[in-house]
């Protein structure tokens, strides 16, 4: 029998089993099993050869150069240059076992075998007991690939995971038989079968709480446990027992009962008893100890700030109930950015510090004294941008608030992520300011990473309602650069990389066409964030009215404004001014409002546009957690019967509208704010009015408000806009169709106001998807008399939004009217609304 020098097993365990004595005596080939070796005295070597054993297919030069020895070369026994050896061969996770041993020793020359036992490779994985997708993300997490080596790291890892991602989804009892099988002519090829049963699914019947004198078990359970639920109607809250997340929930209890006051409170014990195979109790017993209250506050060390303005910003006082976790946040760590850190951080002081001192604790009231170290301010140094490749350099770089000499400030990191996720081309949730301070010299590092997604974007957008499809196709190249569009070698496939807006889009369906072209330039010029933006577009409509006659609208319209980024009242604000002309030609085309006589001649509509907006909306303008969208906006015309002297008592309704004469305001608000973990709500709501300067003219029959459905299509036909209010049907081109919600001709003034609660699936590059519920209510009238803008038709329902960069926003809704159209007798009921490329 061969002595073992050295060996390792899969365990990864060394063991010697080499006799010991006082000394090695070398031996000839004939006495090469008689041998011992001195583990307390290593002697040297020349190593002679190596011989290898077991089931390997890598060649005997490549696993010695692997190992690391080199034949000829000096070596000791026992010593570092096997172990070594033996470690590296182990960590290429190539063998499941190895030995080491000393094969013959001749003279000072010595003789190693290597005996190895290959990993085998992966050949087939099956699962029984789990369905297709979950089979799948399993092989993902786990990376079982075919060719992977079949180590007992991974199966024992698989095991684990796979165990893991069922306790997470209510089985915490999930068995798991791991069978390997041989792949029939090939020996270092195996299948493995993973036989999982999950169980029961068990889930958590009650909570109850002993000790809460001072704290209803509803508020524990509530605001303690936000991970941990029992079951309840209530679909969105698991009662999953989960033991990670459990022990997270523990402390936040401890936290609910210091945020109150009660700083000594404790979890005293707990236990998870099994009521059945499916059901859980949990019982937690809690030492409350007793209330503190809030003594006096002094603050020290500040010069910057007064100590009236830092109270300002600490906000609690003598008396308060001593919220030691409210408190902290208050001086470093607001989710609103209003903590006193913040504050100095905002003026440059980053290395600024402030610490809580317990002054004195007097029975229940805890004094407290607020240390400020305020240090000097720091100015940025250095500012870059990495990962850049879709814009020049310098159109990333103008948008930041951060630039080389400027003070630090919290603020301004915060406000160049929302401007550089704004700009389309990059991907919002990989945009990272890599903040290096350096105290030494006061000065900070930024370094903005960041990562592209495409910025073109094929548009395809579509509804159907009021008996017809309406299909919108358009390419948008939000990065485009007109300066390089003679230059052949830019165009990849077409001149990019200026941060120009480039869109052209095609409307078509049932007697209806449109095409537009739209240029957008944000920075007139490159120095001032002064937006430049023009479009062109024809509208053709056309129907066989009741005669059998082909009527035809015709719409050429353009347009050119200016937005300016205002400083006043904040920075979020812009004011836009834009000029817009529309030529209508009539061909036997009736306007159906009133008693109109239009049928034939032109009508043309050159008007201005003053606009206020302010968009804090984000950080990712498409799944806004915080901030708000506003939008007002007046549109006139020239009042040409003040100036004409015409009598239009007598004139016929062409000659009247020749020359449009009207105005018209608009005001759009919506909020958003994250109400509990991801989920956000958005609500707000909308107005607008069309109004008319000669009561003898009486209100255009152009550009009227239609309200229902999916809110596709804005503007069309004859200037009309639509709005959307889910659960009704889709505006009809001629309003007063049974089911609309729009008196015919369309109306005069609208309002509109919306609650939707919004949850991320995922957020990730390649597609965002959210799911939500909404409720609505909306009302439109013929004239302003009639506005009551609590009389409304109201909905309800929920949907899904699926945004991809190359498509736009899809997504589908279903919503039910509680409320009667025009002409209808019974509720509008359950309506399903397909949305591609339109958000509400």
């Amino acid at each position: 029998m061969k002595k073992i020098f050295w060996t390792m097993c899969m365990l990864g365990t060394y063991m010697a089993n080499a006799q010991v004595n006082d000394s090695i005596a070398p031996i000839d080939s004939t006495q090469q099993n008689k041998f011992t070796l001195d583990y307390g005295n290593a002697k040297t070597y020349k190593l002679k050869d190596i011989v290898v054993t077991g089931d390997t297919k890598y060649s005997k030069n490549q696993i010695i150069r692997y190992a690391g020895f080199a034949i000829g070369e000096d070596i000791e026994l026992p010593g570092t240059k096997v172990n070594n050896a033996v470690k590296k061969l182990w960590r290429s996770n190539i063998f499941s076992d190895i030995d080491l041993y000393v094969y013959k020793i001749e003279g000072n020359e010595v003789t190693l075998e290597l005996s190895l036992v290959s990993v085998p490779s992966l050949g087939e994985i099956k699962m029984n007991g789990v369905k297709k997708s979950q089979r799948e993300d399993i092989i993902k997490q786990n990376k079982l690939n075919p060719g992977v080596k079949i180590t007992q790291s991974l199966i024992n890892t698989t095991n684990n995971k796979i165990k893991d991602y069922y306790t997470g989804k209510g089985f915490p009892n999930t068995t798991i038989n791991v069978v390997r099988e041989k792949v029939a002519g090939k020996d270092d090829e195996e299948n493995i079968i993973l036989n999982v049963d999950k169980g029961e699914r068990v889930k958590i019947q009650n909570i109850v709480f002993e000790g809460n004198k001072n704290m209803p078990s509803s508020r524990l359970r509530k605001k303690g446990l936000k991970n941990t639920k029992r079951t309840s109607i209530n679909i969105f809250k698991s009662s999953k027992m989960i033991p990670e997340k459990f022990q997270d929930d523990l402390k936040n209890l401890v936290e609910e009962y210091k945020s109150v006051g009660f700083r000594d409170a404790k979890v005293d014990s707990y236990e998870i008893k099994k009521i059945n195979d499916k059901r859980l109790l949990v019982k937690i017993k809690v030492d409350e100890g007793r209330p503190y209250y809030l003594g006096n506050v002094t603050f020290s060390g500040n010069s910057v700030y007064t100590s009236d303005q830092l109270q300002r910003f600490f906000a609690y006082k003598t008396g308060d109930a001593y919220d030691a976790v409210g408190i902290n946040k208050k001086i470093s760590g607001s989710d609103k950015d209003d903590d006193i850190s913040t504050q100095y951080m905002d003026r440059g002081y980053l290395f600024a510090r402030a610490i809580p001192v317990e002054k004195s604790v007097k029975n229940d009231t805890i004094d407290l004294e607020i240390k400020i170290f305020e240090g000097t301010q720091a100015s940025l140094n250095k500012v870059t941008i990495n990962g850049n490749t879709e814009a020049h350099d310098h159109i990333l770089y103008r948008e930041l608030r951060t630039k080389p000499g400027d003070l630090f400030s919290k603020s301004d990191i915060k406000r160049t992520m929302m401007e550089l996720a704004s700009l389309g081309y990059l991907e919002p949730t990989q945009i990272v300011p890599d903040v290096q301070p350096n105290q030494e010299n006061n000065t900070v590092d930024i370094e903005w990473k960041v990562a592209p997604k495409s910025s073109s974007q094929v548009e395809l957008q579509g509804g159907y309602g009021a008996g017809t499809f309406i299909g919108t196709l358009g390419l948008t190249f939000g990065n485009f650069s007109i300066k390089n569009i003679f230059n052949r070698k830019a165009w990849k496939p077409v001149p990019m990389g200026d941060g120009q807006q480039l869109s052209l889009r095609a409307q078509a369906g049932s007697g209806y066409k449109n095409y537009s072209l739209s240029f957008v330039e944000p920075w007139i010029g490159g120095r001032k964030p002064t937006a430049l933006s023009t479009s062109i577009y024809n509208s053709q409509y056309s129907y066989n009215d009741s005669y059998g006659e082909k009527a035809k609208l015709n719409i050429l319209g353009a347009s050119v404004g200016l937005t300016k980024l205002l400083t006043w009242p904040d920075d979020y604000f812009r004011l836009s001014n834009t000029i817009s002309y529309q030529l209508y030609n009539f061909d036997n085309y009736s306007m159906s409002v009133g008693n109109l006589q239009y049928e034939n001649g032109q009508s043309n509509n050159l008007n201005y546009t003053l606009g206020l907006t302010r968009n804090s909306a984000g950080p990712d303008p498409i799944f806004p957690q915080s901030g708000s969208e506003i939008n007002l906006s007046f549109t006139t015309t020239f009042p040409y019967s003040a100036v004409n002297k015409k009598d239009y008592t007598g004139l016929s309704d062409v000659e009247k509208f020749k020359w449009l004469e009207y105005y018209k305001f608009k005001a759009k608000a919506y909020f958003y704010k994250e109400l509990a973990g991801k989920l956000v709500l958005r609500a707000g709501g909308e107005f607008g009015v069309l109004g008319t300067y000669n009561r003898k003219i009486g209100t255009i029959p152009f550009e009227r408000f239609y309200l229902g459905g999916t809110g596709l299509n804005q503007n069309r036909f004859d200037g009309r806009e639509i709005i959307a209010l889910r659960g009704y049907q889709d505006a009809t081109n001629s309003g007063g169709q049974t089911g609309d919600l729009t008196p015919e001709g369309g109306g005069t003034i609208y309002n509109k106001y919306s609650l939707e609660l919004r949850y991320p699936i995922t957020m990730s590059q390649t597609a965002k998807i959210y799911a939500l519920t909404f409720a609505e209510g909306g009302n439109i009238w013929n004239n302003t008399s009639e506005f009551k803008p609590f009389e409304l038709k109201r909905s309800a329902g929920a949907g899904v939004r699926i945004y991809m960069p190359a498509f736009g926003l899809l997504g589908f809704d279903f919503g039910y009217g509680f409320d009667k159209g025009i002409g209808e007798t019974q509720k509008s009921g359950w309506q399903t609304h397909f949305i591609i490329g339109q958000q509400f």
